[in-house]
């Protein structure tokens, strides 16, 4: 007997996609039918129209199959697709499945990494690479900002009156976002840990008390209000002292990481 009181436990099932489909005119019919049943948990159901259901779920490492069914199904009526556990069109399925197959499921296995996609990982101590993925060209590392397809973090920002520098986070968030949104179906990417990760990340630095960072010299020579502008369009304000202070500093500030 169920408690009525008693509280459903979530359970994180992971990355997953799944595809359904059922008899169709098609040619392919025969093939998918083949092919659905040699993939990985397939499962026949029967729903309220007493239909045969076709059911396959995919996770990460099952993505070769994925695509040739993807490939065969799309346009069929009565299809359907679901990435975790929420519908989906088949044509408004994004570039980030494709990608990982790319960058991670095509590599031999004695090379297979994830460094190459998703260079910044949010559970480990060391702070470098990209924020969520290479796509984002919002950098962690201490001097991201003299790469010329990466801004650093801490760019995202602006000295007040009183010499504090202020993080504009919904510019940062909204900067790495904007350039992942169109990878969103990525195994490797969350987009809303991207959000929280950015939410954690200080708001205000001020160097003469927050001792690992120093105001920007190249500020403080420039000639004029134009050269200025142009600096600020580069560089922030404010620089880390060194790869080891910046790394020290994050690591005292994100307790959680």
């Amino acid at each position: 007997m169920i408690d009525p009181g008693k509280q459903t436990k979530w359970v994180d099932r992971g990355w997953y996609v799944v595809t359904e489909f059922e008899r169709t005119s098609s040619m392919n019919f025969p093939r998918a039918i083949e092919l659905a049943k040699t993939y990985p948990e397939f499962t026949l159901l029967m729903d309220e129209r007493n239909v045969l259901i076709y059911r396959n779920i995919f996770r990460a490492q099952d993505l070769f199959q994925f695509r040739q069914m993807y490939k065969l199904i799309k346009k069929w009526k009565g299809a359907k697709l679901y990435l975790n556990g929420e519908r989906i069109e088949f044509d408004m399925l994004d570039s980030g499945i494709q990608c990982y197959i790319e960058t991670v499921l095509e590599q031999a296995p004695s090379e297979r990494s994830t460094d190459y996609c998703q260079r910044f990982n949010f559970k480990k101590r060391l702070f470098s690479g990209c924020l969520g993925c290479r796509r984002s060209h919002v950098g962690m590392a201490w001097n991201a900002s003299i790469l010329s397809d990466q801004f650093a973090w801490f760019a995202f920002g602006k000295l007040d009156q009183n010499g504090v520098y202020l993080v504009h986070k919904d510019e940062l968030e909204g900067a790495a976002i904007g350039d992942l949104f169109e990878y969103r179906s990525c195994p490797l990417l969350n987009l809303e840990s991207l959000r929280e990760f950015v939410q954690q990340l200080p708001g205000r630095i001020d160097p003469r008390k927050d001792r690992e960072w120093q105001y920007n010299p190249k500020y403080r020579h420039a000639a004029s209000r134009a050269q200025f502008q142009v600096l600020a369009g580069k560089e922030p304000e404010i620089l880390p002292v060194s790869e080891e202070s910046y790394q020290a500093y994050l690591k005292r500030k994100l307790m959680f990481v």
